[in-house]
């Protein structure tokens, strides 16, 4: 049943794209969202959400919690409130989805026609969410409250910086997409500058990332996919390379991830830390999807804006359904 449901999803997904239809996305897809995922934990917990239930029963106090406060105690007072391990997780899952449904209307700066705030549309039915959802929570948790703080950073700047604290005391690893904030804004430093300063941190980050092979999060997803994430993101770089050849500042001021990523994720495959580098490229994939969905919004053709969003949400679609690792979660 939850592979079927997940199917009539990205069913669901293309044809609101298509249709470009605000009612679609507010008064079926969101709904369906919630019912998706009260399918998806009435069907038993996976893997690493099994941890997670485990870990609502915790007491413990070391720095193993400590480091990441805000996810584990947060957790563990939701189901002291409601006292049940599933309708915890459903809660948590509710908070997530307002949270991203908040990041859509921030990132369409509240001009949602054409349904230029349905960034969850993409994001819902790709890799880095069903993983997320499905199986590596704390991580996906940050990583949805870090989509929320890029989203603040040009207009409610001190806001963004506190969501982002949330995120890091979340999960830690988050602080390795301070390169992708700083090119957006940093204090008042100009454009130029950002650049800059994005690139040097890249480049001291790709100096020191060996050591997170002796992390946690160094534990595989079981896709072993680091290649695969750069071999993506170096394509788009070149595609974006000739879009912009006029003028490559517009690549950064459009999609200022984009570069970044690409050095980040080039530091941690030559360094052989594949693990750390699944992990990571699932988040890349999400901020570059949240870069490439506000790109789309300035399209004025409808239907290259929608074939554009169509294949973006395709492509880290499609992949969950033809990897077992995936599938699995599904299953």
């Amino acid at each position: 049943m939850e592979l079927s449901a997940y199917i009539f999803l990205i069913f669901l997904s293309t044809v609101t794209i298509l249709t470009e239809s605000r009612r679609l996305f507010k008064w079926i897809f969101i709904p369906f969202t919630f019912c998706f995922l009260y399918i998806v934990r009435n069907e038993g917990f996976d893997t690493d959400i099994i941890d997670y239930a485990r870990q609502m029963h915790a007491t413990g106090m070391d720095l193993y919690y400590l480091r990441e406060f805000i996810f584990w105690f947060g957790s563990r007072f939701v189901y002291f409130v409601i006292q049940d391990e599933l309708y915890s997780f459903l809660f948590m899952d509710l908070i997530w989805i307002l949270v991203m449904i908040r990041t859509g209307n921030r990132m369409s700066k509240n001009n949602k026609e054409n349904i230029n705030n349905a960034l969850l549309l993409v994001l819902l039915t790709s890799f880095p969410f069903v993983f997320g959802y499905e199986n590596i929570y704390r991580q996906f948790y940050a990583t949805v409250f870090s989509l929320y703080s890029y989203s603040l950073i040009e207009k409610k700047y001190y806001s963004s910086i506190c969501i982002f604290v949330i995120s890091f005391f979340m999960h830690n690893i988050v602080a390795l997409l301070l390169p992708l904030f700083f090119i957006k804004r940093f204090y008042k430093f100009n454009f130029s500058d950002r650049i800059q300063i994005s690139l040097i941190v890249s480049l001291l980050f790709v100096a020191s990332l060996s050591i997170l092979s002796n992390l946690k999060s160094a534990e595989q997803t079981g896709l072993n996919m680091g290649v695969f994430y750069l071999l993506i993101f170096v394509m788009l770089l070149l595609i974006g390379l000739l879009v912009f050849r006029k003028n490559i500042y517009n690549l950064f001021e459009k999609v200022p991830s984009l570069l970044f990523i690409v050095v980040l994720m080039t530091g941690l495959v030559s360094l052989n830390v594949d693990m750390v580098a699944e992990r990571l490229g699932m988040m890349f994939i999400c901020f570059l999807t949240y870069d490439l969905y506000l790109y789309s919004s300035e399209i004025r053709i409808k239907s290259i804006r929608a074939l554009v969003r169509l294949s973006l949400m395709l492509l880290f679609t499609l992949p969950t359904l033809f990897f077992d690792s995936s599938k699995q979660f599904l299953i």
